[in-house]
């Protein structure tokens, strides 16, 4: 069985085996927290043949601006950076049982998920953008999420910024001729 798709930026994510995916930006669990606090869009739960499972946060764009386009670009990569970061905080924090709802809504692989052996990515994909534009953002973001990298002594790896068709590439959204149900 596998979860609805989620249409977020244009693309359509997923679907994804059941409770691989925690849409947290439509939670309950956010709903209590929500004001003040932006939040990506899901957290995915992937497994890789016997490797430690990994949590993806995942946040969409429709588009970005440009490095030389300042103070747009800096405000940009902060909005970017503090919506990933809430993401992983809330979806750990979940994952510890510090808020009541999550217990329900919380998919399976969550609640039994390991958090002393897991592995975190923060992933921004932005729709339509071409490969050759996707570096400076990617530096910029690694740059802004290098204290939370940092203090979770997570891999040099942790943050990706892709594009559509790399999503594609990876599984996260549908291919192009695939429509949702």
């Amino acid at each position: 069985m596998t979860t609805s798709p989620i249409i977020e930026s244009g693309m359509t994510f997923g679907p994804y085996p059941e409770g691989h995916c925690f849409y947290i930006e439509k939670s309950a669990t956010y709903k209590n927290v929500q004001q003040g606090v932006r939040m990506a869009e899901f957290l995915l739960f992937r497994l890789d043949n016997g490797k430690p499972p990994v949590i993806l946060v995942i946040e969409a764009k429709s588009s970005t601006p440009r490095p030389e386009t300042q103070p747009n670009f800096d405000a940009f990569i902060e909005e970017i950076r503090e919506k990933l970061v809430n993401a992983f905080s809330l979806g750990v924090a979940s994952c510890l049982k510090r808020h009541l709802q999550a217990e329900e809504e919380l998919p399976e692989p969550f609640k039994t998920l390991d958090l002393s052996a897991a592995e975190f990515r923060f992933v921004l994909v932005v729709n339509g953008h071409q490969e050759a534009w996707l570096p400076p953002i990617q530096e910029a973001l690694k740059k802004s999420l290098h204290p939370a990298v940092k203090t979770w002594a997570l891999p040099p790896t942790s943050v990706a910024v892709i594009n559509d068709e790399l999503a594609r590439q990876h599984g996260l959204i549908l291919p192009d001729n695939e429509e949702a149900a």
